[in-house]
């Protein structure tokens, strides 16, 4: 993560280095991005950009946290619901409003398919599998906590498997539609 003193930077200046090294991650990866073109198109100096960070894996780990946090700012909270097909809605909004999200920042799009999202679910995946649970849509029989864990697994392979895909509203929705099946499946046990 950033050393202190890239928090001392002005946002706007913090923002418009992060969105330079996105551009370049999201085009060329982690490994075939270049720390000194990064830099030189931000127009700093490379002694700068080590006093901003540990090297290149740490501007990319930065990046990426980034990334997560506007896609989180853009689903926001898990708003709740009071019914299975209110819940099944509230999903298909989100969805289509990341996918949209997505579709209009490609560089985003492009850097979550470089990233590993399999960390901690996010607040947002808890209170929906939390809102499944207490509608009783989940057999949690089985063990919540797995359970928990096998819808993370199977949202992330659902996006992976959809973001060099997404090239439209209506792709989008496919694969929500696609994304609910499955998880209709897991939570039934059958």
């Amino acid at each position: 993560m950033p050393l202190p003193r890239f928090q001392r930077l002005p946002p706007a200046a913090q923002a418009a280095f992060l969105d330079v090294a996105r551009a370049h991650f999201a085009r060329d990866g982690r490994d075939g991005a270049s720390l000194n073109r990064i830099v030189e198109d931000a127009g700093i100096s490379k002694s700068s950009a080590y006093h901003y960070f540990d090297g290149k894996d740490d501007l990319f780990a930065t990046v990426a946290a980034d990334t997560l946090l506007r896609i989180g700012a853009e689903l926001g909270p898990w708003p709740g619901a009071d019914t299975e097909a209110a819940l099944w809605d509230r999903f298909h909004d989100a969805s289509t409003r990341l996918s949209e999200f997505l579709l209009a920042h490609p560089e985003h799009r492009a850097l979550l398919e470089r990233i590993d999202t399999a960390a901690e679910p996010s607040p947002w995946l808890r209170a929906f599998f939390a809102n499944a649970v207490a509608l009783g849509l989940v057999d949690t029989a089985p063990n919540a906590e797995l359970l928990e864990g096998a819808t993370l697994a199977v949202l992330q392979a659902t996006d992976q498997w959809a973001l060099p895909r997404l090239s439209s509203p209506d792709a989008a929705v496919a694969v929500s539609v696609a994304a609910e099946a499955l998880l209709r499946r897991l939570w039934r046990g059958g």
